[in-house]
This record gives C-alpha cells, structure tokens and sequence, in this order.
C-alpha cells in the first residue's frame, strides 16, 4: 500500500512538473517572439 502511494505521488508529481515545464516554455516562446 505504502509503496503504490509513493509510486503514484511521483508520477503525479513528475506529471504537474512537466505540464507547468511545458506551460512556462510556451509562455517564454510567445513572449520571446512577441518581443
């Protein structure tokens, strides 16, 4: 039990990291051409 709830808030922690890692490169790519 304890091992499946480690394993699920690592993905959900690596999954939250890419999205915003995704979100801010967009952002910088608009800003940046925007510029």
């Amino acid at each position: 039990m304890e091992n499946t709830a480690f394993l699920d808030q690592i993905t959900g922690g690596l999954a939250v990291a890419i999205f915003v890692g995704g979100m801010l490169m967009m952002f910088t790519t608009i800003f940046t051409s925007k510029k």
